[in-house]
């Protein structure tokens, strides 16, 4: 339990970092989902409603259709334009407001929306019968045989360094891609072979179930479906003094190295494939963030984290060292006393 909570604190840490590649974790909802949905903004004037009509996704705009305008029981109709969109404005507030339009037979029709301080957007979503065709050419070939293939790590795999009750914990988000329709066999498992000072290796909650930690070592067992097979791998790294290093080989192509490390007590992450390395602090939280380019399979990253509490070393290594030197004492005088004091003691008769 323990562990698991100390994994949701640093995978939290994802959350804060809202430059670069981080914030590209965001999933686009499904178009479809958002079809009628009613969104205030503040990029439209206040009293105007904004409609998009689209055929499956926000790449396919709909021209020449008619979106009708239920503004208090009263309808207005505009056409769209090349890039699908309809406006009217001029609304009162409190105005309420419903939008409608067919598609190829199709009826879309939006929530009910009354008008407020901001302006409102709306986006219609018909349905994309090349899109259908293609899920179910997906779902029929996620379900067939495995062929051999090859995976990758995907852009948000990373290293989350955290330390928590003088201990360092290193937490690894791990990605694994396989772009084909069908399910891949790469011939084997694939083995992340984790630095050799790791102990108390384990897999978190949430992760595939085909991934066991084992040792130094997260084994990531195939076949692998299409798309995305999520794993949280963590583990503790002993260091001494002040210095940990970490050497991590990826056994598949990495599209780039990230790195986070959270901030508390002056700690420094150094590595030279780490090309962009800064501060960043929000909501309340201060992190470090590494990134770099991506990095072939076999190849290692390599970084430090400096700055670790310690305790100091020469009050253990002076009283080793007097320890010897008694004992090395002890043993010369034994061995050069002289032979009367070594001479047995005659027994009593």
């Amino acid at each position: 339990m323990r562990t698991r909570l100390l994994a949701c604190c640093a995978i939290g840490l994802l959350g804060v970092a809202g430059t670069g590649r981080a914030a590209s974790a965001q999933v686009m909802p499904n178009p479809s989902e958002m079809s009628g949905v009613v969104l205030p903004v503040p990029d439209l004037p206040v009293g105007t409603v904004a409609v998009r009509v689209v055929r499956g996704g926000f790449d396919k705009n709909l021209p020449d259709i008619a979106v009708e305008f239920q503004i208090d029981g009263r309808r207005r109709t505009v056409t769209t334009d090349a890039s699908g969109r309809a406006e009217v404005s001029g609304l009162p507030a409190g105005a309420r407001v419903r939008v409608v339009a067919t598609v190829t037979g199709e009826k879309l029709e939006s929530q009910e929306a009354v008008v407020g301080t901001s302006g409102l957007r709306i986006a219609l979503v018909a349905t994309d019968p090349d899109a259908v065709k293609r899920a179910e050419e997906d779902r029929a070939l996620a379900a067939a045989p495995a062929v051999k293939g090859i995976v990758v790590l995907g852009p948000e795999t990373r290293i989350i360094a955290q330390m928590s009750d003088d201990r360092l914990h290193i937490y690894y988000l791990l990605q694994i891609v396989n772009s084909a329709r069908t399910p891949v066999d790469i011939g084997g498992p694939l083995i992340f072979e984790l630095p050799r000072e790791a102990r108390s290796s384990t897999i978190l909650d949430g992760s595939s179930p085909q991934a066991t930690a084992n040792g130094p070592r997260l084994t990531v067992t195939g076949p692998f479906a299409p798309g995305v097979t999520a794993v949280e791998g963590a583990y503790e790294l002993p260091y001494s003094g002040g210095t940990a290093r970490v050497d991590q080989v990826w056994p598949v192509a990495l599209p780039q190295a990230t790195v986070m490390l959270q901030q508390v007590g002056g700690l420094h992450l150094r590595s030279g494939q780490l090309t962009a390395i800064q501060d960043i602090f929000e909501d309340g939280q201060s992190i470090v963030l590494g990134t770099g380019p991506g990095m072939a399979a076999g190849q290692a990253l390599t970084f430090e984290i400096s700055g670790l509490p310690h305790r100091s070393m020469w009050p253990r290594n002076i009283a080793l060292t007097l320890a010897g030197a008694l004992v090395a004492a002890g043993l010369w005088g034994a061995l050069t006393a002289s032979p009367r004091r070594r001479r047995p003691v005659p027994r009593a008769s």
